[in-house]
């Protein structure tokens, strides 16, 4: 396989580091860089097996990332001292359900005990590395900018990460990419400092918040979990929630078109519709209820299955939000196109 390197722009909530340089660099008094490291693992939890992503920041001691086993997705986050862990399980609404005390070595294996709060189970988590794939790691480097004046705001953050396989580190590319951000941040930032100069509205707000997250990894497929949103005046901002698909091996993008075989299936359009209305929302939540296909919609691949996700606007008003609903790998296997892409996942 020839060597490849994805390469993509976006932003998140990761933790920041690169135990090989600074974390934060300084670029004037108003922004900043922080670096940290993606570590993609593999291994048990009391013997079940499971995965794990995980982003480590050594010099701020911070921990964070996910678990997968074949039933469940789990969010950690926490410190780390001397390699010695200290991180709690939590939910999305930043309630914890677990601990979980161990140690993560130099070489990133990952030796803990987690403890969950409901029953006070005690279980064994043992992780390493997963050297098995084209890419298992990745640096990630995260550009800030924010500046206030009056009661006006300027934020800026992207977040830049570089994957290589075989494990090379290609610095210039991430050079390359901060003065990416750096450029694109600067246009803004003029921008909203001659509506001041001009005093257009002395509470012009300008915040552009672009992030990326590993969202699933294996031998034949990276999807980088997008969450962009922009405000720049009005009465709310733009906000996007997007996971592209990227073919390990052409690098190129896979979209849903290279993985359903009809969008009009009519099997399909009731299974849909039914989990649509299962999310809480009814048809009249909706533009149109009756021509809602997956075709107008994005997707996400998780370990145990895959998701699709129609934005604010796409198929429903503001007021209605984002439409996400998830299918199991058995069930969209018939719906599937045979010489997808994607096709290995339902087998």
């Amino acid at each position: 396989m020839p060597k490849k390197i994805i390469y993509l722009f976006a932003i998140m909530f990761l933790i920041s580091c690169n135990n090989k340089t600074e974390t934060v660099s300084k670029i004037d008094d108003k922004s900043e860089i922080q670096k940290s490291k993606f570590y993609l693992l593999s291994g048990n939890i009391s013997g079940e097996d499971a995965s794990m992503y995980l982003y480590v920041n050594k010099n701020n001691n911070s921990v964070s990332g996910y678990y997968y086993t074949k039933n469940k997705k789990a969010m950690i986050t926490g410190k780390i001292n001397n390699n010695k862990l200290n991180l709690q399980e939590i939910d999305e609404n930043n309630n914890i359900h677990a601990s979980i005390k161990g140690s993560l070595s130099d070489n990133i294996d990952f030796n803990a005990e987690i403890r969950y709060d409901e029953d006070n189970t005690v279980k064994d988590m043992s992780f390493s590395l997963n050297r098995n794939i084209p890419v298992y790691s990745a640096d990630i480097a995260d550009y800030y900018k924010n500046e206030s004046e009056g009661n006006a705001i300027f934020s800026y953050h992207r977040t830049l990460l570089l994957f290589s396989k075989n494990n090379d580190n290609n610095s210039l590319d991430m050079e390359s990419s901060i003065n990416y951000a750096k450029e694109e941040c600067e246009n803004y930032y003029n921008e909203w400092k001659t509506l001041l100069a001009d005093g257009v509205n002395s509470n012009t707000t300008y915040e552009i918040d672009n992030t990326v997250n590993v969202g699933y990894i294996d031998s034949r497929v990276i999807a980088l979990d997008n969450y962009s949103s922009m405000y720049t005046g009005g009465a709310h901002g733009e906000k996007a929630n997007i996971q592209e698909v990227y073919s390990l091996e052409s690098s190129n993008l896979i979209t849903i078109r290279d993985l359903i075989s009809d969008f009009n299936n009519t099997n399909l359009i009731s299974v849909m519709r039914d989990k649509i209305l299962k999310t809480g929302s009814t048809k009249e939540d909706y533009f149109d209820f009756n021509s809602i296909t997956l075709e107008s919609s994005t997707f996400r691949i998780l370990p145990n299955s895959i998701n699709f996700v129609w934005q604010a606007y796409d198929i429903a008003p503001y007021s209605t939000g984002v439409t996400e609903i998830s299918f199991t790998f058995d069930e969209l296997k018939p719906y599937v196109k045979e010489d997808s892409p994607l096709y290995y996942l339902f087998l």
